[in-house]
C-alpha cells in the first residue's frame, strides 16, 4: 500500500512539475509577445539636390537596411504589418574641405556633413518631425599636393551615414 501512495504521490509531482515549466516558460516569454513594438521603414526618400549622391537610389537602400538593423539592434521587430511606420528624407550630404600648404606639405580635411529628416506614424497619427545630423572627418598629409576635388571617400560615408541614422532613431524611438 505505500508504494502505491509513494507512486500517486510522484506521478502527481511529476504532473505539477511540467505543469509549472510551461507556465514558467509561457512568463518569460509574454513580455516578448504582448510588449514587443514592431516597425516598418515605409519609405526612404533622396531629396538630395546637389552633389555627387543627388537622386541616387542606392543610397536610399543603404540607409533603409542600417535603419533596419538599428531598429532590430534596439530589440524591436521589422514587419511589413506594423502599426508602426517610419519615413525617412535624406534632406543635405556635402563635404566640407579645409586645405592648408606649407611649400612642398599639404593637409587635407574632408569632413562628410549629413542631415536626415524622419517621423513615425503610430496608429495613424504622425509624431513630430525630427532631423539628425551627423559627420565625419577624414585628415590626410602629404608632401605632394594630391587632392580629390571633394569627392566622398566610402568610408567615411558610410560612418557618416551610420552615426545620422543612430542619431534620428534615438529621437524617433
Amino acid at each position: 500500500m505505500s508504494d502505491l501512495c509513494a507512486h500517486y504521490i510522484l506521478s502527481v509531482l511529476f504532473v505539477f512539475l511540467c505543469i509549472m515549466k510551461r507556465f514558467v516558460v509561457l512568463f518569460l516569454l509574454l513580455p516578448f509577445w504582448s510588449f514587443s513594438q514592431s516597425y516598418n521603414v515605409s519609405e526612404v526618400k533622396n531629396s538630395i539636390k546637389i552633389g555627387a549622391l543627388a537622386g541616387n537610389r542606392k543610397i536610399e537602400f543603404g540607409v533603409k537596411n542600417i535603419i533596419e538593423e538599428i531598429i532590430q539592434d534596439r530589440n524591436y521587430s521589422i514587419s511589413p504589418k506594423a502599426n508602426n511606420q517610419l519615413y525617412i528624407e535624406l534632406i543635405y550630404m556635402d563635404v566640407l574641405r579645409n586645405q592648408s600648404n606649407m611649400s612642398i606639405f599639404h593637409k587635407d580635411n574632408n569632413e562628410i556633413v549629413i542631415r536626415i529628416k524622419g517621423y513615425v506614424v503610430k496608429d495613424g497619427i504622425k509624431s513630430k518631425e525630427q532631423v539628425a545630423e551627423g559627420s565625419a572627418s577624414e585628415v590626410s598629409t602629404s608632401t605632394l599636393i594630391i587632392s580629390n576635388e571633394g569627392k566622398f571617400n566610402q568610408q567615411n560615408l558610410s560612418s557618416a551615414i551610420k552615426k545620422t541614422c543612430e542619431s534620428l532613431m534615438t529621437k524617433l524611438l
